[in-house]
Order: structure tokens, then C-alpha cells, then sequence
């Protein structure tokens, strides 16, 4: 990686990345930036430059301002302000207000400074010593000691009430994507460190580890999983260790949580009149017999995670929800799938756009929207498509989305 730290953490790198986030990224301003510095090294102008995108991008994606300095892999794995804030009042609830956490993988630090503006004593580790130099700057204005080291050879402090983790799920020896990114790896044991290093520090103490969502009920075990969504994304699975494989739904938006027991049971039932696409933390953590509930509906099909229901007061009510619970949509009609019958019936509803969702099929969405193209209106409604496997064969459902 190669930072120069100390320059961009001196007061001519921080005026450089300041001014670099007022430009784009064209040839022409970055020309122009370059030219205003002409004493700075071009390589150094260029790493202000990637600092800006960084920040930006986290931005963006966050809704959030940041001053971190940051790095390609480490925002890709970074936790959302909303989420590590609720990481760190999780310990607060469930371990002790002002724990000592030992932030085992603490990358950048985004977790870390969750767990100090809670009141939490930190002790943060991070293998890459170039990566610790970041989280010291990135949290200097907290009480938070960082430490240059291995989380495998770590001699953890007897004072430590939780150790919280993040493995690191990606391959930094393999070629990059096309976005810069390192490949993932979904093998618990290449993770870095491996799952089972992790299992082996619950034997002796109480641990919080961040997942990624779509992790297996083998490696779950017997450990507590919430599934944190924010803003209907679903960001990942929150493990805790002497549990009793307890399943719960997080979903966050706007400063609210809203949290749903899962592991529950939903039953099917015929085609009304809303279809509604749960929210993805809902449908991971088993909670669909909850919602089914809160609609007075069914599933579509007792293997398709989509709810279905005739109860226009409940749709009404579940939509003014503070913390959305999922997509409600209004379904117009219902029929077996075929391209030629959907071109058929689609055109009739002259749409101006359509939206294809599927569940439980293979089907070449692309292909199947080129194919209704010709049947599109100019400055028509969307027209949204849930097509999933019904037990007489595929089907597809031709709604409306409701606000």
C-alpha cells in the first residue's frame, strides 16, 4: 500500500485532500490541482486525490460526513456508522456500560470509535502496521490505545469484558475486480484469522463477531445471530458467543432499531390482493411468521420468502411504519409464467418501466426485460414483475409498488 501517513496526515496533505473534494476527478482539475502545487510530488497529489474519492464514496454510501483516512479494502469491509454504533450499544445492553471491548481487528477504526463515544474503555489491534498508523490518526481525538498486532499471538488484558471481531474476508493475494477491491472469500477457515480461532477465544471469553450476512447455520452453531439491516440493505450477521442459537432481525433507519425475534414458523396461503417483500434481515433471521402476523397474510408458497395478503387496514398501517418492514406492492394480476404470455399481458398495462424480482427460479432478467421493451409507453408507471417457483410451476405476479 505505501502510504505516506505523515504526509497526509500534515497540514499541506489535509489542505490537498480538502481541495481535491471540491473537484472532480476529470483530467482537466486534476491537471489544474496539480499545477497549483507544482513544488508537491505528483504521486502525492494523486494519493490526496484517492483520499478525497475515498471519503466521498464513504459518504455517499453512509449519508455521513468523515475526516478518516481511509483505504480501498478497508471501506469495503468498514461498518456503517449506524451499524457500529449499534455494535457498541449491544455491550452497553447486554455486557456492561463502560466495558473494556478489545477490538481484535479494528482496520480502520469505525468500530472502535463507536465503542469510545459510548463510554467503552478500547483496546484496538490491527495486524497491518500501516493500518494501525491510520486508526491512531483516524481516532486521535479519543481515548482509544491502538496496537500494531497480530489478533493470533495477542496476550488478551484478564480485564477484557468482550472481544469484538471482524475477520477479514478477503483475499489480498488474489487479483484484484474491476473496482479496485480485493476477491471475498466464504471459506470460514481462510478468513483472517480463521473461524476457528475464534471459536477457540469464546471457550475463554465473551465474544462479538461480525459476519458477513449470508453466513451458514453450521458455522452459526449455537451462537446468538441478529442480522442487521439498515435502510432494507442487509449488512450482516452479528454473532455472540454463550448463546443459545437464538435468531433476531435488526433493522435501523434514520436513528430508530426496531429488533424482531426470529426463528419462527409461516404458513402459505392463495394470491391476494398486496404482495410484500420482507425486509432481507427478516427473511434471514426465520422472522416471516412474525410479519405474516403483523399483515394478517401467508407466504406465496411455503419455499418463497414473499407474503401475500387481502388486509387492505394492516398494508395501510405497515406502511407508515417508522422503520419499514419491507416492499408492499399491489398486485394487479396472476398468472403463469412464459415470455409470450407476460409480453401479452404486460402490454396491456402499458408500462413506461418494469421492475422483474424472482425468487426460487433461473431466468435471464435482462433477456426477459429486452423482450418486453417494445411494450413500454413513454412517461407510463413502472410495472413490477415477481416471478418465484409456485408447486404447479413458475408463476408471476404484475403489480404495482405502493409508497
Amino acid at each position: 500500500m505505501n502510504l505516506d501517513i505523515a504526509w497526509l496526515t500534515s497540514p499541506l496533505g489535509q489542505n490537498l485532500i480538502a481541495q481535491a473534494r471540491s473537484v472532480t476527478a476529470t483530467p482537466t482539475d486534476i491537471e489544474r490541482l496539480r499545477r497549483a502545487h507544482p513544488d508537491v510530488d505528483v504521486t502525492l497529489i494523486g494519493s490526496a486525490i484517492h483520499q478525497a474519492w475515498l471519503a466521498q464514496r464513504a459518504e455517499s454510501r453512509w449519508k455521513t460526513t468523515t475526516d478518516f483516512l481511509l483505504t480501498t479494502d478497508g471501506l469495503a469491509q468498514a461498518s456503517r456508522p449506524a451499524v457500529a454504533h449499534f455494535h457498541a450499544d449491544w455491550i452497553t445492553q447486554h455486557i456492561k456500560p463502560g466495558a473494556h471491548v478489545t477490538d481484535l481487528t479494528c482496520g480502520l477504526g469505525f468500530d472502535a470509535l463507536a465503542f469510545a463515544r459510548a463510554g467503552h474503555t478500547v483496546t484496538a489491534i490491527e495486524r497491518d502496521p500501516e493500518i494501525a498508523d491510520l486508526a491512531r490518526y483516524n481516532l486521535r481525538n479519543h481515548d482509544v490505545r491502538v496496537i500494531a498486532a497480530d489478533a493470533l499471538t495477542y496476550e488478551i488484558s484478564p480485564d477484557t469484558d468482550v472481544i469484538f471481531i471482524d475477520p477479514a474476508r478477503r483475499d489480498v493475494a488474489a487479483a484484484k475486480t474491476s473496482t479496485g477491491n480485493t476477491v471475498r472469500s466464504f471459506d470460514p477457515q481462510s478468513w483472517s484469522p480463521p473461524w476457528s480461532f475464534v471459536q477457540t477465544l469464546a471457550q475463554s471469553h465473551r465474544v462479538l463477531a461480525k459476519l458477513a450476512p449470508g453466513i451458514d447455520d453450521v458455522t452459526i452453531s449455537d451462537w446468538d445471530a441478529s442480522f442487521i439491516s439498515n435502510d432494507g440493505d442487509l449488512l450482516e450477521a452479528m454473532l455472540s458467543s454463550h448463546g443459545t442459537s437464538q435468531r433476531a432481525a435488526v433493522l435501523l433507519s434514520s436513528g430508530d432499531t426496531r429488533i424482531v425475534s426470529g426463528n419462527d414458523v409461516a404458513s402459505s396461503q392463495a394470491i391476494g390482493d398486496f404482495l410484500v417483500v420482507p425486509d432481507p434481515a427478516l427473511t434471514r433471521a426465520r422472522a416471516l411468521g412474525w410479519l405474516c402476523e403483523q399483515v394478517v397474510g401467508g407466504l406465496v408458497n411455503e419455499h418463497i420468502g414473499w407474503i401475500t395478503t387481502s388486509n387492505a387496514q394492516k398494508i395501510a398501517e405497515m406502511s407508515q411504519e417508522q422503520i419499514k418492514l419491507g416492499a408492499i406492492f399491489r398486485i394487479i394480476e396472476s398468472v403463469g409464467f412464459s415470455p409470450k404470455t407476460i409480453k401479452r399481458n404486460v402490454a396491456g398495462h402499458t408500462p413506461g418501466s418494469v421492475t422483474i424480482m424472482t425468487r426460487g427460479v433461473k431466468l435471464d432478467v435482462e433477456a426477459l426485460r429486452k423482450q418486453l421493451s417494445s411494450t413500454f409507453t413513454r412517461g407510463g408507471p413502472e410495472l413490477v414483475i415477481a416471478i418465484y417457483r409456485d408447486d404447479n410451476g413458475t408463476r408471476a405476479l404484475l403489480c404495482r409498488r405502493l409508497p
